[in-house]
Order: structure tokens, then sequence, then C-alpha cells
């Protein structure tokens, strides 16, 4: 519970809600980072070009493709005020700032100490799989993940010492 509270408490810009007074345009000319906004209709969130975000922000995502080389039990937690926590049954947690890049409304541009680490192209995006193919800035790297959405409690199971 405690990365959640830590989610809670960063200072990262937040997303207009439907309480909100200003609209998404109104909003975006405000503060020029602002590139996810809530609908007109208030039923999810988009990017400014039209994308739905809403099942990113509506599921913890695990890594489930064999072929990845993630740690096993990869969670990414992708939070509407620009914060990504992820984590693993074998790594401690990291908490990141990812924007939508404005040139392409299905990348997000995940950043690590204030600098670009990877983007993520999104290639599917439902309410139970979450396809990205990711482009690792520092090592040049094209790597593919597929995630589903954690529907059932789960725990790391006990790993050998």
């Amino acid at each position: 519970m405690a990365p959640l509270v830590a989610l809670a408490a960063c200072s990262q810009p937040q997303v207009p809600t439907a309480e909100s007074d200003n609209s998404s345009a109104e909003a975006a000319a405000e503060s020029p980072d602002a590139t996810v906004a809530q609908t007109p209709d208030g039923d999810g969130m988009t990017s400014e070009a039209g994308q739905s975000f809403t099942p990113l922000f509506s599921h913890i995502w695990r890594v489930d493709d064999a072929t990845n080389e993630s740690a096993p039990g990869s969670i990414f937690i992708f939070v509407a005020n620009g914060t990504l926590l992820q984590t693993s049954c074998v790594e401690t947690y990291g908490i990141y700032g990812w924007s939508v890049d404005k040139d392409a409304p299905n990348r997000l541009n995940v950043e690590e100490n204030g600098q670009l680490a990877y983007t993520a192209d999104i290639r599917e995006l439902t309410n139970e799989t979450l396809e990205l193919e990711l482009n690792l800035v520092l090592s040049n790297e094209i790597k593919e993940m597929t995630l589903s959405a954690v529907e059932e409690e789960f725990v790391c199971p006990d790993l050998p010492r």
C-alpha cells in the first residue's frame, strides 16, 4: 500500500477533472506540458489527438510475454497525473514520470532522473491487453512488451535464496 500512497504524494502536473473550470484546450494553453485531459462528457481520459487512455489508468498491468526479458512478476501502474510505478517480484519499485508525445499521440515518453529513458509506442490498448514497443534510449534497443490487466489477486512467489 505504501507505493500507492507515494504515488498520490507526487507533485506531477495534475490532469483537469470534470469539475475543473478550464476546458481541455484552456488547460493545454496554460500548461504546455498538459497532454492528457478529461473528455468533455467526463467519460475518460484522452490525448489531445483523441487517443483514449482510460484503460491505461484503470488497471495494474503485468508483463505476461514469456519472450520478454523483464524481471518475474513485473508490473506497471500508470497514473493520469504523469506518474508511473514500475516494480517486480525481484526488484525494488521505481517511480518515474511519463507524458504523451505531442507529435505521436500513441507514444508515451518515460523519464528517469529528468532524462528520457524510453519511449513506448502503444500498439494495442484494451481493458485486457496493453501491447507496447519500447525504444530504449541509452542502448538504442527496441523491445516488444505485452502486458495483461491484473484482474485478480496476485502474490509474488517465494524465490529460492
